[in-house]
């Protein structure tokens, strides 16, 4: 992963003892393990260009999601999208509704007002793996209102 990214990384790991403090110990949500996280499948790096290439990280599973990006005119400045799969909906279903529109174009993009992001990585947390599928809505809630003052968020909430 490239290393400007490791801050976001380092943020919602800082923040998930923080929603795991509300839950039972036998379903505490786990961190993100940078080390790991590709090798698990839990992570991607978006192939521009390469629609057909993709193997979605937890797919088919319940859980949140982080769209790791950099805007198009100014590469240091990065953002994140948090989004969650839950109910009847999966994570590559999700992705496939991101991405699908620009599969394309150059450049797989997320557009926050006026402002255009380059995506170049997916992260997920896979809640189905510890029977917290049903509480995607919550962490991704949680995230939002726990970062949004420290990191760049790109929803459109």
């Amino acid at each position: 992963m490239k290393p400007h990214y490791l801050p976001i990384i380092n943020a919602i790991n800082q923040k998930i003892p923080g929603f795991n403090q509300y839950l039972n110990p036998a379903y505490l949500v786990p961190l993100l393990d940078v080390g790991r996280m590709f090798e698990e499948k839990s992570a991607v790096q978006i192939l521009h260009g390469k629609w057909d290439d993709f193997n979605w990280p937890s797919s088919g599973k319940r859980g949140v999601y982080f769209i790791l990006a950099h805007e198009k005119t100014n590469i240091e400045k990065i953002g994140l999208y948090i989004g969650k799969a839950s109910l009847s909906s999966n994570m590559s279903a999700r992705f496939d509704y991101h991405l699908r529109p620009h599969r394309y174009n150059e450049w797989f993009e997320m557009n926050y007002g006026k402002e255009r992001f380059i995506l170049d990585y997916i992260v997920t947390i896979n809640l189905d793996a510890i029977n917290l599928g049903f509480m995607a809505w919550a962490l991704e809630e949680y995230l939002i209102t726990e970062l949004k003052n420290s990191i760049y968020l790109i929803n459109r909430r």
